[in-house]
Formats: structure tokens, C-alpha cells, sequence
């Protein structure tokens, strides 16, 4: 018997303990060979940016799953098609407005669009109303009567597990569905803290698509958001993503982010439901796990959230460097120095922590850390002389 096959039947095995023989019933008539297992790696890759940069970066996750982004489809607005994604487990995700499949000729138009695509598993992404369950359904059933060769996935959110009727006619146009289990709250004005993943939310959650007996997968947050306030009043305005902070004069931003340990926990308790990470960083992103610390939870070991600070001496020069491993967000950092004579220089909007004499050298700096995964040289100092009761430190 094979690696794959003893996994298989080992998470057979393991839900019909639980009492869920449906789930391997319906998965069986959906899809034959497809197995939905939980020590597969997967991760959505969102991003717009399409070079070979990223061609080349994506390359180094080859053993992964990928989910990437291909298009974008919003009503009065020309389609957006992404370059496509190399890899070879590469599944391509279709972004739908919550109504545009709902306007005329939209189904075929689409349907030319998807039989191009070399992939033969296709993923819809729409946060669809609850009360156009019905309509979606019927969406998704002439979609697939227009391309029956293609496998079919969706994503659900928590919401939508409400209506089982609605979601047991949607099931049988796809193979398996993937339950978002990020940012289900929206945020409050102005809180001490705000996590992007709530576990008793996510438990009430996993408990209702349990109960459905679909095959489905989670999606669990491998990022952070900024939350915009008002300054004056602490009211929440709204959240940004990616790279761009977007911080106008008159707001507070706060970083909004898993708590790792709970999350780790929450996916050692239904270990057997496959993960997809929710989302693969590119070089310079400053609110997605690095794939150093994206590798480590997926392993099921906390990130590293640590600020590296070394130290590179040659001849009369010596060099500082700052890594940053697994802080998120726009963040402030602080190194102790301690003084002494030398002509000291600083990069990437490190400055001394009080104005230094020329000729000095400062006790501390203070600056920007750089994006996770990411080692900027944040300055130099020539012929540096340190007081003999600083040296060591």
C-alpha cells in the first residue's frame, strides 16, 4: 500500500469513529480521486504583482499547493485577468463581485474564460449575500454544465453555513468548499487589542460545516491588517492590506493579527480538515508571515517574532544589520549602541535616539523595522572608539 493510500484510508478511519461516513459517501461521488488531506501544504497567493521575481520566488514553494489569484470580475468594470502561476500544483482562483453573475450572458462569457485554463481544478472566490444562496447555486449548476471536465471549489464564509438546503444544492457542483475562518468580527472603535482570528467563533463554525457532512477545507490567516481610526473619536473607518499603509493625518493605526499559539491549537483540534494558509508574503510585504515562519506554522511551530541584530566588523568599519523575523506591520525598534568616539552614518530612516555631536558616536538609535524575512544595513561607523565599561555590551 502506498504512502498516499495508507494516509487516506488512516483519515477514513478516523471520521467514521467520529460518526461521519457521509463525509467519505459524498466525497466519493464527487470527486473519485481526489483525497482531502490535512498534511498537504497549501496557501493562497493574492497578489497582483505577476514578474519573474515572483515566478522565481513562487519556484521555492514548489512542494506546496498554491491558490493564486487569476482574476477579477466586478459589474461596469473590465475583467482583470493575472499573469498565471507556473508551479505545477498551482490551482487558479476566480474572484467574483457578490453580483455579477447575475448579469446577462455573464455564465458563458465566463465559461470561454475558465475551459482556457490548463488547470483541471478551478476556484471561485465570492462573498455572496445569504440571501442569493439560491441563485449562486443555480450559477454554479450551468457553469459546470458548460465545463463538466473542470473539478469546481468555492469559498464559503461562516455565514453561509446557515442555510444547509442552499448548501447541499451548491455541493453538488463542486468537489469541496473552503471555510474562511479570518477577520469574523468587524472591529470595534478603537480596542486595546483585536485579534484576526476569533477561536470560539471558529470552533461554532467548524462545528455547523462538520454537521453539513461535505468534504471541505479552512482557511486559516497567515497575515495581519491595519485598522484605520479616527483620531479624534476612535470610531473604526477602515482596514488596509498589503503594502501601501495609506495613514492619513488624522488616524490612528493599530496592526490587527492572529495569536499564534491559539491558532496552532485550533488546527491541532481538527487536525484532520486540510489548511490553506491565507496568504503566501512576496519579498517587501510587511504584513504577511515570511517563508521562514510560514514553513514553521505550517509545521505546527509558533513564527518567530524577533528583531536580529548583527554586527560586521572589517578593518576600521563596523557594520550594523537589522532582520527583521515575523513582525508585522509598521513598527518602531531601538538599538542600544553606547557611545564613543567614531563617524558614525545611518540608513533607511534610522536616526540617532537624541541629536549626536559630530565625532560621537550615540548611545541609541531608533528606526523602522524592515519587512519580515527582510536584512537592511541600517548603518556604519569609522574608526569607532567605545569607553571601556560599554564595550561588552
Amino acid at each position: 500500500m502506498s504512502a498516499r493510500s495508507r494516509r487516506c484510508l488512516k483519515l477514513r478511519t478516523c471520521f467514521i469513529q467520529r460518526g461521519f461516513r457521509l463525509f467519505f459517501l459524498s466525497l466519493s461521488l464527487f470527486s473519485p480521486t481526489l483525497c482531502l488531506s490535512g498534511a498537504e501544504s497549501s496557501v493562497y497567493f493574492w497578489h497582483r504583482e505577476r514578474n519573474d521575481a515572483t515566478d522565481r520566488f513562487l519556484a521555492s514553494f514548489g512542494d506546496w499547493r498554491i491558490y493564486a489569484l487569476r482574476g477579477e470580475f466586478r459589474n461596469n468594470v473590465p475583467p482583470v485577468l493575472l499573469r498565471a502561476v507556473s508551479a505545477p500544483q498551482s490551482v487558479p482562483v476566480f474572484r467574483l463581485d457578490a453580483r455579477i453573475w447575475r448579469t446577462a450572458d455573464f455564465t458563458r462569457r465566463f465559461a470561454s474564460i475558465l475551459r482556457r485554463e490548463t488547470s483541471p481544478e478551478i476556484q471561485i472566490d465570492c462573498d455572496v449575500p445569504e440571501s442569493l444562496l439560491h441563485g449562486y447555486a443555480l450559477f454554479l449548476e450551468n457553469l459546470r454544465a458548460q465545463i463538466p471536465e473542470k473539478h469546481f471549489s468555492v469559498t464559503l464564509l461562516p455565514c453561509h453555513l446557515r442555510h444547509p438546503a442552499e448548501l447541499r444544492r451548491i455541493s453538488r457542483q463542486i468537489s469541496y468548499f473552503v471555510l474562511q475562518l479570518h477577520a469574523l468580527e468587524r472591529p470595534g472603535d478603537l480596542p486595546s487589542e483585536y485579534r484576526l482570528f476569533d477561536f470560539s467563533a471558529a470552533v461554532r463554525a467548524m462545528d455547523m460545516a462538520l454537521g453539513l457532512q461535505m468534504p471541505f477545507k479552512m482557511a486559516l490567516p497567515a497575515y495581519a491588517y491595519r485598522l484605520h481610526y479616527s483620531e479624534k473619536t476612535g470610531k473604526f473607518r477602515r482596514l488596509s492590506a498589503e503594502n501601501t499603509p495609506g495613514k492619513q493625518k488624522d488616524e490612528i493605526v493599530k496592526i490587527a493579527l492572529p495569536d499564534w499559539g491559539e491558532l496552532l491549537e485550533f488546527r491541532k483540534k481538527y487536525a484532520e480538515i486540510p489548511v490553506i494558509w491565507f496568504r503566501l508574503a512576496v519579498p517587501g510585504d510587511r504584513l504577511c508571515l515570511e517563508a521562514e515562519n510560514l514553513r514553521r506554522l505550517d509545521a505546527g511551530t509558533s513564527p518567530l517574532e524577533t528583531m536580529e541584530i548583527s554586527v560586521r566588523r572589517s578593518g576600521e568599519l563596523t557594520g550594523f544589520y537589522w532582520t527583521n523575523h515575523g513582525i508585522l506591520g509598521e513598527r518602531m525598534h531601538t538599538q542600544f549602541l553606547g557611545g564613543g568616539v567614531g563617524e558614525a552614518f545611518f540608513f533607511h530612516g534610522v536616526r540617532p535616539v537624541r541629536p549626536a555631536v559630530p565625532g560621537c558616536v550615540p548611545e541609541r538609535i531608533r528606526g523602522p523595522v524592515p519587512p519580515p524575512g527582510t536584512t537592511i544595513k541600517t548603518g556604519e561607523i569609522h574608526r569607532w572608539i567605545q569607553t571601556d565599561s560599554k564595550k561588552s555590551r
